[in-house]
């Protein structure tokens, strides 16, 4: 599902497990009719991100995909986000609606595709040499 655009938060909450995390919400470019809204919640030190529960889908209340990853996540994942384009989020859930993986990703680019040099301008280094006889 292409990624039209996408919201950031953080937030912290004082209680006896110290609870913090961040989330990326993302807004699909076209919405279907079990899928409007995506986010990805990030957890520190929380047992939500272990392998048996990773996230949850609504397709026929909410229409959410909701997804839980491990805070050392979100750089990766943000930095996708503002970097490239076009992004895709793509899941899989099983028939209990739990979601079994889910990824971010771009299309496929061309080799040498990255971030600009900026250190100047190219110059090209050459010798002089004596025509040779």
């Amino acid at each position: 599902m292409e990624i039209k655009s996408y919201y950031v938060g953080s937030h912290r909450q004082r209680n006896a497990s110290n609870y913090q995390r961040r989330w990326i919400s993302l807004v699909p470019k076209t919405p279907t009719s079990t899928v409007q809204n995506i986010v990805i919640y990030f957890f520190v030190g929380e047992t939500i991100t272990n392998d048996t529960d990773i996230g949850y889908v609504t397709p026929t209340t909410t229409k959410f995909v909701v997804a839980y990853a491990p805070i050392s996540d979100f750089a990766d994942m943000y930095h996708i986000l503002q970097s490239e384009k076009p992004v895709h989020f793509y899941w899989y859930a099983d028939t209990a609606n739990k979601v079994q993986w889910f990824q971010i990703t771009t299309n496929e680019e061309p080799i040498g595709e990255g971030p600009r040099d900026q250190t100047g301008s190219f110059s090209p280094v050459f010798e002089a040499k004596e025509d040779i006889i």
